[in-house]
């Protein structure tokens, strides 16, 4: 599954932050799951569509792309609304309440990790 992991909306940059991560499956799955972020303004129609249902992913994906990250500072903010012209805070914010509470339950029904670590799969990416 790792392989066909798509590319999430943005950059490994500000992905220290749980919010704005994205990884994923298939962009069509994704309606039929419930994901639905919002879309911050200045996101490509390209980036965007990138974006998929982390509940599409591995474990190990999952764990590594979205469990372990926290949401961006200010400095992060400020950085990912000069990278998509046009968003704000407000909306960055947003989506990352959105992501955060998608994935919550899914990364506390994963198993516990496992006593050796490994790098994420470089599909993962996040805003």
């Amino acid at each position: 599954m790792g392989v066909n992991v798509k590319a999430v909306v943005g950059s490994v940059a500000v992905c220290g932050v749980l919010l704005l991560a994205g990884c994923g499956g298939s962009s069509a799955a994704t309606s039929d799951s419930g994901w639905n972020p919002p879309r911050p303004t200045g996101v490509s129609d390209e980036k965007w569509e990138s974006i998929d249902d982390p509940a599409t992913l591995s474990n190990f994906d999952l764990a590594a792309g979205y469990c372990q990250v926290d949401r961006p500072t200010a400095a992060g903010l400020d950085a990912k609304v000069q990278e998509y012209p046009g968003s704000t805070v407000d909306e960055l914010n947003a989506y990352f309440d959105y992501v955060e509470a998608y994935v919550k339950p899914l990364c506390e029904a994963l198993p516990p990790p496992p006593t050796t670590k490994g790098p994420a799969s470089p599909q993962v990416r996040r805003l």
